[in-house]
C-alpha cells in the first residue's frame, strides 16, 4: 500500500499586517486557494481554535487525483501565499449554552476541527471530553504526537485510538471510530463526527440507532 503524503501548513497575515484574522469559530471551514490554481479554491477545517495573532494550522492530505491538496502538500513552500475566504458552516460548532460533555469521533484529517474544540474547551470552563481517534492500525494513526501532547496537557480529556484492522489492538480499541466511541457514549453528550465521506455517511442512523438523540448529534454540514 502506497503512503499517503499530508501536510500541516500554518497560515497568518503578513507581519506588521493592519488586519485581524479571520472572524471564525472553531468547527468552521475556509476556503483555500494558492497563487498556482488562480481560481480554484477548496475547503479546509483549520485544526486549531482562533489565536491573537491569526494565525491558523491546515492539515492537508493529498488526494491523488485532486487538484489543490496535492499542490498544498507538495509545492507550497514557507513565504508562499495563501488565500483564505470567510468561513462557513456550523454544524461542527459548539452551542454556547449549556457547556455538556463532549464525545469526538475523528477519522484522518477530520481530526483537524475537532482538535480546535478541543482548544476552545481549553481556553474557556473545562467539561469532559472524549477523543476518539480512527486508524486502521496503530502506524497509521494520524498525528500520534500531537496526540500525546494533548493528553498530557488536559485532565479533563480522554484520547482512545480505534484500530479497524490492526490485529494487535487491546480489546477496547478494535473496531471503527464510532463503534469504539459508542463504547465511551454516556446520556446527555454532545456527539461530534468527522472524517472521510464513507466514515461519516452513515454516522447519523447509526447514533439513531444506539439511542443517540438527534439533536445531540453533529456532523459536518450537508450530512
Amino acid at each position: 500500500m502506497a503512503a499517503t503524503a499530508r501536510a500541516l501548513l500554518g497560515a497568518g497575515l503578513p507581519a506588521g499586517h493592519p488586519g485581524g484574522g479571520l472572524c471564525r469559530r472553531p468547527g468552521q471551514a475556509v476556503p483555500v486557494n494558492v497563487d498556482a490554481l488562480p481560481g480554484v479554491w477548496r475547503w479546509y477545517s483549520p485544526a486549531n481554535a482562533p489565536r491573537p495573532d491569526g494565525t491558523i494550522e491546515l492539515h492537508v492530505r493529498a488526494v491523488p487525483a485532486g487538484t489543490v491538496s496535492p499542490v498544498l502538500v507538495q509545492e507550497v513552500r514557507p513565504g508562499d501565499r495563501l488565500r483564505l475566504g470567510p468561513p462557513y458552516g456550523t454544524d461542527l460548532t459548539l452551542d454556547a449554552d449549556p457547556p455538556r460533555n463532549l464525545l469526538l469521533v475523528a477519522g484522518g484529517t477530520g481530526l483537524a476541527p475537532l482538535r480546535a474544540l478541543v482548544e476552545q474547551v481549553a481556553a474557556g470552563v473545562p467539561r469532559p471530553v472524549t477523543l476518539i481517534v480512527g486508524s486502521r492500525t496503530f502506524v497509521d494513526l494520524y498525528d500520534a504526537v500531537a496526540l500525546d501532547k494533548l493528553q498530557c496537557a488536559y485532565d479533563w480529556l480522554t484520547i482512545r485510538p480505534a484500530f479497524s484492522h490492526d490485529l494487535l489492538a487491546a480489546p477496547a480499541e478494535e473496531g471503527d471510530a464510532l463503534t469504539v466511541a459508542l463504547r465511551h457514549h454516556h446520556p446527555g453528550q454532545e456527539v461530534y463526527v468527522c472524517g472521510p465521506p464513507a466514515m461519516v455517511a452513515g454516522s447519523r442512523l447509526r447514533l439513531l440507532a444506539a439511542g443517540v438523540p438527534a439533536h445531540r448529534i453533529h456532523l459536518p454540514d450537508a450530512h
